[in-house]
């Protein structure tokens, strides 16, 4: 327990510390290109602790490790989020030319807008980079393999064997794909297309709202069609050494038949560490294997083999836009998302608290360094694009701001923009403790039922 807290805890400072602090360096680096004199470059908020003094701006770290923060001479009160947390003053602006303010608009649009950039930067790079690397992936196609009774699936009219190709007309390429479109869509009708004996059908889904892990999420009662066949085996490994090769079947754990994946993890978990008699077949030959016992390992779940995989890898142009295709993807969800908060459709319990982060941050660090960039990179679209909204407060409030004075050919007054600032800071804290309320809850309700 307090392992896995402090797993929790670290990986929640590096993964949103580092995107809110590569978010703040955006700032800093444009307002430094168009000399804007930059008091203070902070990693961390806070206290400070140690640093250094160069060309007229303190590099410090301070005492809070979650981002940091950019204070530029001649800030005007109402743009808190260049230094969020700060507790030193703000310099009154004096119109020197090396200020903020008296900068042309289009310079302090692009100061900005640099911050916002910098993390979609980071989601596009990180995803790019994770391609050209190259990653192993589970194959698991858009197959059904269980349609649970009484559930939504069953409902519409979906049986064994049919093949997802499409959702609200978008294609599925996987069964992930299949699965994220149902989890973002509690309680919504979806249009379903699935081909069954060569024909092509269409039927409506209407997910169920169930709570999970990780939040309230869509179920619609299937699982992939997922055969129990060996892919990869590790050299030397517990399954080499039983005698298992690419290719196999498992027919049977414990004497029990199978003919799912799941069944056989499910093996896996309910043996505790002990050891597991295989049935198997080779070439249309059975034969037995037994894999010796061993402590449940979430990063060789199944002792030294894993299911069939594919190796996903690219060159730089394929890479680039593979991860723009991947983040338009994400960033369409996250749209959906955001409507069905604003219709009513949707819930604010869906929103990920700092908690409910955490854990999810956690739980990828623990599977590898390629699942925490790649949640990097989500959370940092994300970053990016909320900043990016016409919400006082945020990066894109000001701009918004910086457009209506161009379109008006004036400046608002400082009281204006006081009061703009007011009411956008009123409804994000009162969002922000709707949210870690539902979280601190939801936190409870995990611990009673573990």
């Amino acid at each position: 327990m307090a392992s896995a807290f402090a797993t929790n805890a670290f990986a929640f400072v590096i993964v949103l510390g580092l995107l809110i602090f590569f978010h703040e360096a955006g700032h800093f680096l444009v307002a430094k290109l168009f000399r804007v004199r930059v008091l203070v470059f902070s990693f961390g908020f806070g206290k400070r602790l140690f640093g250094f003094h160069a060309g007229g701006t303190d590099y410090r770290v301070s005492l809070i490790p979650l981002g940091g923060y950019v204070r530029m001479a001649g800030d005007t009160p109402d743009m808190p989020p260049l230094e969020p947390h700060s507790s030193d003053k703000k310099p009154e602006p004096t119109g020197a030319p090396d200020e903020f303010l008296s900068k042309p608009k289009w310079q302090r649009f692009l100061i900005l807008f640099a911050g916002p950039f910098m993390n979609l930067f980071i989601a596009v790079a990180v995803i790019a980079g994770v391609d050209m690397i190259g990653v192993e992936e589970r194959i698991i196609k858009p197959v059904i393999g269980e349609v649970k009774a009484s559930d939504p699936a069953e409902r519409s009219g979906l049986r064994v064997g049919d093949r997802i190709v499409a959702i609200n007309g978008e294609t599925m390429n996987d069964f992930d794909d299949v699965r994220l479109v149902i989890s973002m869509h509690a309680g919504t009708p979806l249009r379903v297309e699935y081909l069954r004996n060569g024909q092509r059908i269409a039927t409506t889904l209407t997910p169920k709202r169930e709570e999970s892990e990780f939040g309230p999420v869509g179920r619609a009662g299937i699982i992939p069609l997922e055969e129990p066949i060996v892919g990869r085996v590790t050299p030397n490994s517990k399954a080499a050494n039983a005698g298992l090769r690419t290719g196999d079947r498992i027919v049977g754990v414990n004497g029990k038949p199978i003919t799912q994946y799941y069944e056989f993890e499910n093996a896996i978990v309910s043996s505790k560490g002990g050891a597991i008699a295989l049935d198997l077949q080779r070439g249309g030959t059975p034969f037995r294997a037994v894999l010796p016992a061993e402590p449940l390992n979430e990063r060789d779940p199944y002792r030294g083999f894993l299911p069939p995989t594919k190796i996903r890898q690219y060159g730089f142009v394929e890479a680039v836009g593979d991860s723009l295709e991947q983040n338009w993807k994400m960033l369409r969800f996250a749209g959906e998302a955001l409507r069905r908060l604003f219709t009513a459709q949707g819930s604010v319990k869906e929103l990920s608290g700092p908690l409910q982060i955490a854990r999810i941050s956690g739980e990828m660090l623990r599977r590898g360094w390629i699942a925490t960039v790649l949640l990097m990179a989500m959370i940092s679209l994300q970053l990016g694009v909320m900043n990016l909204l016409p919400i006082p407060v945020l990066d894109g409030g000001h701009i918004m701001v910086l457009l209506i004075e161009g379109v008006a050919r004036r400046d608002l007054s400082i009281r204006v923009k006081e009061r703009i600032q007011q009411v956008g800071f009123a409804l994000l804290a009162a969002l922000m403790i709707v949210v870690i309320y539902n979280d601190i809850i939801g936190e409870i309700m995990r611990l009673r039922r573990g």
